[in-house]
């Protein structure tokens, strides 16, 4: 005899219950349940994953839905089979919409058809006629809130943590009841209600629909009945325009309709039409796009409808590792979008199939382990200054939580009140779903309506799917990701910016890739700014290549991570000399010799796969696949059939065996040569606006981000960097003239409504010819005194003929005239000031600006720097000795293993910035001295840490004094 309960909760009942799904399942299956049914409150979160972990547990997974407020009180309704799961969805669609309201099942427009319905008592049973209806009682219902005792102190702190009560003692408030074994609840039934509970739970059908795939339908034009002709259509008239007048070659022919063939087996033409017009109507409505991402590259039917601008043949690129039907899964072509526009695409998808059969898809915000400590300290009514304290024991702990011990804590927190108790909850409610947001990227479209598919919800007015991305997929529906990438902004933005200036339209998807002015970016390291290639690696790795072609950069892409980058020096070696080329076969040399003898490429695994095994180039992507994977059974099957491949070949096995151990070993590293394409594309192209368009280049860079190697750029390129004058600045960075002005809105402490009423003025009536105007003709402005002083520290007042210190001693007396009107004004006179010292000046102007606008307080000391030989900042190298003169920008202090303090410093000297590393004797030698904006000479050694040039500081003196 077995019993199921009616009513288990999982940790999606969002900061209700902390039972993870898979400790639950694994308590289910200890204590002896051959079955059970999760009914969380409201929402069908976490359904699909109780749903699968179960069956993999071998326990029959039910689902249920607890309604928390109907006409008759809380019911529990559950899903007889998926029929009923059907309309369960629809009703908790329907709940998380109408948060609210009562749920009125009498009057319900919702189908209650193949739904159970668990009343608390029998009170209203009987007046529902349109449902099956049970009392509790009936079915043996046993209440079962969590599966441990100790779980009500946690749940307790999530009720605290959600209701932002701030009184929690560490003791548990909820009473409830944890899990018992099966047969507890066994012996506690008479026999007659034990077999009823029987009885309707062998009544519930998992008749789930397996391995179905829902794909969107695209809307066909008026007179288009056929998706595939319609399709097939649209590709060869894609081709025919990439060759333009010229004839298409068979190859390309063949390829195409090999793709067709495999796209129509597989049934997805529709889906490919679908992002064919996702990007028709970026491209029609000036979105400006990438190359294409991931292994969609390599299809050519993707080429040819402009989804991606790469020709997979000519790169080599293979449509298998994209499709394969001997490794059937969905499609996964994500589109690379501008942050800024991404909306507009949403809103057309909506119009288009309507709201009812799209969606973005929800994500579970998650409590990361600083914020599990900092809710956990919170909630027992810490201090801001112990929640501070909380906060830098994780940072100095780089975020670990799961191996501090609450019993023995280190001496920065252990003082802290309920410092124990903290930690320890924090434990345990680390990684707990938290709240539902909205994927970044993820939409969802369906064939039918998409409620049928998945439950629903609303988050900040937008319709989410209460699943997140991977339940999403799990149930045959096909994700979509329009992913933002800030360096699309910054295309779009320098293309519009070149059109003003110049007049000129460029097209970038027509870029030369043997430009030499470009390769040059590369190879001389000036590619601060490009995407993917301006870290300290980056540069390290263009370096050690050489770079003199495309190929060497996406080489660099793809080697420029954890573990490939090992092999960038047999790379860099091979290309220097060919006599470092190590071919295994001659069969391999046309698909080693191009990358001097290293495996590169997940396409160079399948090429030798096909040529030297015998592959067909399906069978070398499952080849591929396994290898990467390291499942142990299927890679000793996919090496016997590669051996046997070879010696039918006619190769020995010898070698056979050394090549597919050189394969194994190099393929651990293998990146997708398709992504490594289009991405190096996408760098190629900023590079190309770098070297031609400098000024529009800059002006852009600088709106993202100002730092100063960015600036450094600029002084290098001798494009002039003008401060935020008033008659010229807008409120970003802009350029005119040749000359890169510094806006208005990058001063810290003013006024943006001031910025904004200056604009506004200077646009309608044209600069201000003096201080007196400005002043005038800003009068019922809200400019304030501290704006005066602002403007004068950042130089945008300069032009007016006085001193910064004039302005700024004058500043509340200017605004008083100002506010008595005209002909005080008139005849305010300016007490004289001296100008305030160069070092002072270039203090103020980083203060407000984040940089020095006149130079740098380095500069003072210049000739000193020049004279000792000092290393500058930008030409910084790894493993090398230096001693340097900085100015000290920042300063953080921390504990080493000894408790003995040692301190992260950040510097720059006007060519760039980057980080000292002062160890405890050096520390205590040298606090002192270590003070923001101090002037320092020190001697140290230069390390990578974390893709950064870091110095290790050996000798620490103070200068400029």
């Amino acid at each position: 005899m077995s019993y199921t309960p009616l009513q288990v909760f999982s940790e999606y009942d969002l900061l209700r219950n902390p039972n993870k799904t898979d400790l639950l399942i694994s308590a289910l299956k200890n204590k002896g349940f051959k079955a059970a049914v999760l009914a969380n409150h409201n929402y069908l979160y976490g359904a699909e994953k109780f749903r699968q972990a179960a069956i993999l547990a071998g326990i029959k997974p039910i689902i249920g839905l607890t309604i928390s407020q109907t006409d008759f009180g809380e019911i529990i309704a559950i899903a007889k089979n998926f029929h009923g799961y059907q309309n369960l969805m629809k009703i908790s669609s329907y709940l998380a919409f109408h948060p609210d309201e009562t749920f009125e099942l009498k009057d319900s427009s919702l189908s209650l058809t193949d739904i159970a319905l668990i009343f608390e008592d029998d009170q209203h049973k009987a007046s529902l006629s349109n449902a099956d209806c049970f009392t509790r009682k009936e079915l043996g219902y046993f209440p079962i809130d969590w599966v441990n005792e100790t779980d009500a102190i946690v749940a307790t702190a999530l009720r605290h943590i959600d209701e932002n009560a701030l009184n929690f003692n560490g003791q548990a408030e909820l009473t409830g009841h944890s899990l018992q074994d099966a047969d507890f609840y066994v012996s506690q039934l008479p026999s007659d209600v034990l077999q009823n509970n029987i009885n309707f739970f062998n009544s519930v059908r998992n008749d789930w629909p397996e391995n179905v795939k829902h794909l969107p339908i695209f809307p066909l034009p008026q007179g288009e009945t056929d998706p595939k002709k319609y399709l097939s259509e649209l590709v060869k008239l894609g081709l025919q325009n990439r060759f333009l007048n010229r004839k298409i070659p068979d190859n390309y022919k063949e390829r195409i309709d090999y793709e067709l063939k495999v796209i129509f087996q597989l049934g997805l033409a529709d889906y490919f039409l679908v992002v064919w017009d996702i990007i028709n109507f970026a491209r029609h409505h000036n979105i400006q796009l990438g190359a294409g991402r991931g292994s969609a590259v390599g299809s050519l039917v993707a080429y040819a409808l402009y989804i991606t601008t790469i020709d997979p043949i000519e790169y080599d690129l293979y449509f298998e590792r994209f499709l394969n039907p001997k490794r059937v899964q969905l499609p996964d072509i994500d589109i690379d979008v501008p942050g800024n526009r991404r909306q507009e695409i949403v809103e057309y998808l909506q119009g288009k199939y309507s709201i009812d059969h799209f969606s973005q898809i929800g994500t579970f915000d998650t409590f990361k382990r600083r914020l599990a400590v900092r809710d956990s300290a919170r909630i027992f009514a810490s201090s801001e200054g112990s929640l501070k304290r909380f906060s830098r024991f994780m940072a100095s702990n780089d975020d670990a939580l799961e191996n501090a011990d609450p019993e023995n804590l280190p001496d920065g927190i252990s003082d802290l009140p309920h410092a124990k108790e903290i930690i320890a909850l924090a434990k345990k409610i680390s990684g707990l779903p938290r709240h539902i947001g909205i994927h970044a990227a993820g939409i969802v479209l369906s064939p039918e309506k998409l409620v049928n598919y998945v439950p629903l919800n609303r988050v900040s007015d937008t319709t989410v799917t209460q699943f997140d991305k991977d339940d999403v997929e799990a149930i045959g529906l096909v994700k979509f990701d329009l992913l933002r990438l800030t360096n699309l902004d910054m295309i779009a933005d320098m293309r519009a910016l070149i059109r003003k200036n110049t007049g000129r339209r460029i097209n970038l998807d027509h870029v030369p890739l043997d430009d030499i002015k470009v390769l040059t970016i590369f190879r001389t390291l000036q590619t601060n700014g490009i995407f993917q290639f301006e870290s300290d690696s980056a540069k390290s790795a263009l370096k050690q290549v050489s770079v003199s072609s495309f190929d060497d950069i996406v080489a660099v892409n793809a080697l420029n991570r954890p573990g490939p980058s090992e092999n960038i020096p047999a790379y860099a070696k091979g290309k220097a000399d060919s006599r470092e080329i190590h071919i295994i076969d001659e069969s391999l040399r046309n698909i080693l010799q191009p990358t001097y003898g290293v495996i590169i490429y997940q396409e160079q695994v399948m090429q030798i796969a096909q040529v030297y095994a015998g592959f067909s180039l399906g069978e070398a992507d499952v080849f591929r696949a396994a290898i990467g994977h390291k499942n142990e059974s299927v890679l000793m099957a996919q090496h016997d059939a590669f051996v046997a491949g070879a010696l039918k070949k006619g190769h020995e096995s010898r070698q056979a065996e050394e090549i597919f151990a050189y394969i194994e070993r190099f393929a651990n590293y293998g990146f997708n040569k398709s992504h490594a394409v289009a991405y190096s594309k996408l760098a190629f192209e900023m590079a190309f606006v770098k070297a031609y368009f400098p000024l529009e280049f800059f002006s852009v860079l600088l709106n993202f981000d100002s730092k100063t190697a960015y600036l450094q750029d600029v002084k290098n390129s001798g494009i002039p960097l003008a401060g935020p004058d008033i008659n010229h600045a807008q409120n970003g960075f802009s350029s005119g003239d040749n000359v890169i002005y510094t806006g208005l809105g990058k001063i810290k402490g003013l006024n943006r409504k001031v910025v904004e009423q200056i604009l506004n003025e200077r646009d309608s009536s044209g600069p201000f010819p003096t201080l007196i105007d400005f002043l005038q003709r800003m009068s019922g402005s809200d400019l304030s005194e501290n704006d005066i002083i602002q403007l004068a520290y950042a130089g945008s007042l300069d032009h007016f003929g006085y001193t910064r210190q004039e302005l700024v001693e004058n500043a509340a007396s200017l605004i008083t005239a100002m506010q008595f009107g005209g002909s005080l004004l008139s005849e305010t006179k300016l007490n004289a000031a001296k100008e305030m010292p160069l070092l002072q000046r270039l203090q103020q102007e980083k203060a407000v600006l984040g940089f020095s606008i006149s130079g740098h307080p380095i500069d003072s000391l210049r000739k000193e720097i020049l004279a000792k030989g000092y290393t500058q900042v930008s030409d910084l190298k790894t493993d090398t000795e230096v001693k340097m003169a900085v100015m000290v920008d920042s300063i953080r202090t921390t504990r080493d293993k000894n408790g003995n303090q040692m301190a992260f410093v950040s510097i720059s000297d006007g060519s760039g910035e980057s980080s000292l590393t002062v160890f405890a004797r050096e520390y205590a030698k040298a606090a002192p001295i270590l003070k923001n904006g101090a002037l320092i000479a020190f001697i140290g050694k230069t390390q990578l840490r974390r893709d950064e040039i870091n110095i290790i500081a050996n000798k620490i003196k103070q200068i400029g004094d």
